[in-house]
């Protein structure tokens, strides 16, 4: 999950100047630091830190997925949702241009939910900012994007690369759920 600490501490990891880094992370409000971070940064440099933040990709946890025996990308789609575990809930699927979309669908009673739990504000989940009159945008999610990617990886033995953040519940107010496309690489 994209956090104020560890977006800072990513920014300085990818060297950006530190006056820069201070108005990026201004007062704390993670999505002010997200509106500043796509109009101050190279879309890819964003892309890179938020895609870092990703939650769950432990050497732990990684170890934990096996990777799916099968002959074909599709084939090895298809089973995903034999695991029985976490993975099966995903909605994925192999698309005509070769990319890969995928994503959760996860509810809370009429609404789609976000998976997300980093603090926004005192009291405020990522989830909650719809509710408090905010909208985060579509590039906060390039960390949920990092998780999925990451665990797609490992689970069809291949290389993938985020291209775009179709929707998010936080940025549709519950509307939309979370959808990702991956190209292969």
């Amino acid at each position: 999950m994209a956090k104020v600490y560890g977006i800072t501490k990513r920014l300085e990891q990818n060297n950006i100047n530190e006056e820069i880094e201070k108005e990026i992370i201004g007062n704390g409000d993670l999505v002010d630091i997200i509106i500043k971070m796509e109009n101050m940064l190279d879309p890819e440099i964003t892309y890179q830190i938020l895609d870092s933040c990703a939650c769950g990709i432990s050497l732990k946890e990684m170890k934990g997925i096996k990777e799916i025996k099968a002959e074909s990308i599709e084939d090895k789609i298809k089973m995903i949702s034999l695991l029985g575990d976490f993975h099966s809930d995903w909605n994925i699927r192999l698309n005509q241009d070769n990319t890969i979309t995928a994503g959760w669908i996860i509810r809370e009673g009429d609404n789609y939910a976000c998976v997300c739990s980093a603090v926004v504000n005192v009291g405020v989940k990522v989830s909650g900012l719809s509710h408090a009159n905010r909208k985060m945008p579509l590039t906060y999610c390039f960390c949920c994007a990092g998780h999925c990617r990451r665990h797609l990886q490992k689970l069809l033995d291949i290389q993938l690369k985020t291209k775009t953040i179709v929707s998010s519940p936080i940025n549709s107010n519950g509307q939309k759920p979370c959808e990702f496309i991956f190209e292969i690489i």
